[in-house]
């Protein structure tokens, strides 16, 4: 059930990220996903989301939850933009060590690290690629937003 929620999303932005939909229909796009400290005190981490074309970012996306992507207006710094269209993409290993480094953070009651990968030209994105590579960076965010609620007492004259 969980990479139904990611799989839906990377779908849907796929079709709205212009130049960056042009890959291969079997391979990923050039993808710059950060996961960070969240700027939300409801939420301990969130994930930046960024397909790149070319030296610059089509579109952006910020996450607190696995359902819920919101467009932002990009920010990444052009050098970071270029070490990942030019470096070495993150590898399945390094992504798997993430998710282990930052379930030991969570559970030690830590602050995420902040922590970028560049995931590019991976074979069987939409068959299982996607799921593979994505699932251990979202793992530990909730699925959905959690309401909060104050309790208020009324005092009586």
């Amino acid at each position: 059930m969980k990479a139904i929620f990611l799989s839906a999303f990377i779908s849907a932005a796929l079709f709205g990220a212009g130049e960056a939909a042009a890959q291969s229909p079997n391979s990923s796009p050039v993808l710059l996903i950060e996961s960070l400290p969240s700027d939300n005190p409801d939420y301990r981490r969130m994930i930046l989301v960024k397909y790149l074309s070319g030296p610059q970012v089509s579109v952006a996306y910020k996450a607190y939850t696995r359902s819920e992507f919101a467009q932002i207006k990009d920010e990444t710094p052009p050098e970071v933009i270029s070490a990942c269209q030019s470096g070495a993409a993150a590898t399945l290993t390094e992504i798997k060590e993430f998710q282990e480094i930052e379930a030991k953070r969570k559970a030690q009651a830590k602050p995420p690290a902040i922590t970028r990968f560049c995931i590019k030209n991976v074979s069987n994105w939409e068959t299982a690629g996607r799921d593979k590579y994505l699932d251990p960076i979202f793992l530990g965010l909730p699925y959905a937003a959690v309401l909060k609620t104050e309790s208020k007492t009324l005092s009586g004259n």
